[in-house]
């Protein structure tokens, strides 16, 4: 396989919002006590409109409250559930290649933890008259694209070698990126906010997670496909991020909405 490009330099045209955006939630007030399921992976951005700021985050044992009113959730280890109580919640998830293009940060100092989105940016102003997330946080988007940083090629790489061999161990990422161990870490840790290892296991498990979340059909070939032996080795890495099973993830959110 051929070494990844070098990234595009300045004069690269920016992504579009559907190159940074992977989906977007519009949550109404009043939507009860479950809130909003948010599943483990990578960056959130969120707005909390029209309504108490008494909202929480938890993730595991740990609550973060109470939330800023505009805020970034860094890349999640486990299931979280954001309470809004009485706010409105317009949020979106990031791709994973988005943070380089949108942030020249270390990803891995957000890993697990929400943060106010002038953390990231001081001078963030999406929409707060917007509509929904989409017209929210277009402002916002579109100022970091054109702030000039580079894609980051590599990212890409790893993402498309990721999506294309779900059966690859760090060992294979190393050998056809043309990089050691340490530097496949440097730059997991850096663009993901996690250790390569965590990057490969998420990544698979979370592309198996949101095609059945709506539909069970074809389990079993959706699970082959994705690299996973058999439904018992599902259901190890369904513990492991979401501390339950797909069937009670699937009651919890019932006809509550789409997780963030």
């Amino acid at each position: 396989m051929e070494r990844p490009s070098p990234a595009p330099g300045r004069h690269a045209p920016p992504p579009s919002p559907d190159e940074l955006v992977a989906g977007y939630v519009a949550r109404p007030a009043g939507t009860g006590a479950r809130g909003t399921v948010v599943l483990p992976g990578g960056p959130r951005l969120y707005m909390l409109v029209d309504g108490a700021t008494e909202a929480r985050l938890t993730i595991r044992r740990r609550t973060s409250a109470p939330l800023p009113r505009i805020g970034f959730i860094g890349p999640t280890t486990s299931v979280a559930q954001l309470d809004h109580g009485g706010a409105m919640l317009l949020g979106l998830r990031l791709r994973a290649t988005a943070w380089p293009t949108l942030s020249d940060r270390d990803l891995s100092r957000f890993t697990d933890r929400v943060v106010p989105l002038t953390t990231i940016d001081p001078g963030a102003a999406p929409d707060e008259r917007a509509p929904d997330a989409a017209a929210a946080f277009a402002p916002w988007l579109a100022a970091q694209r054109t702030a000039g940083r580079a894609r980051d090629g590599v990212a890409q790489q790893i993402v498309a070698l990721i999506d294309a061999s779900p059966r690859a161990s760090v060992a294979e990422l190393c050998a056809a990126l043309g990089i050691t161990p340490r530097h496949l870490s440097a730059i997991c840790l850096r663009t993901f906010g996690l250790p390569p290892k965590r990057v490969l296991v998420l990544r698979r498990f979370l592309r198996v997670l949101r095609r059945l979340l709506p539909d069970t059909r074809g389990a079993g070939r959706v699970l082959w496909e994705a690299g996973y032996v058999d439904h018992s080795h599902f259901a190890k890495d369904c513990r492991r991020f979401l501390d339950s099973s797909l069937h009670a993830l699937r009651q919890h959110l019932g006809d509550g909405g789409d997780p963030l």
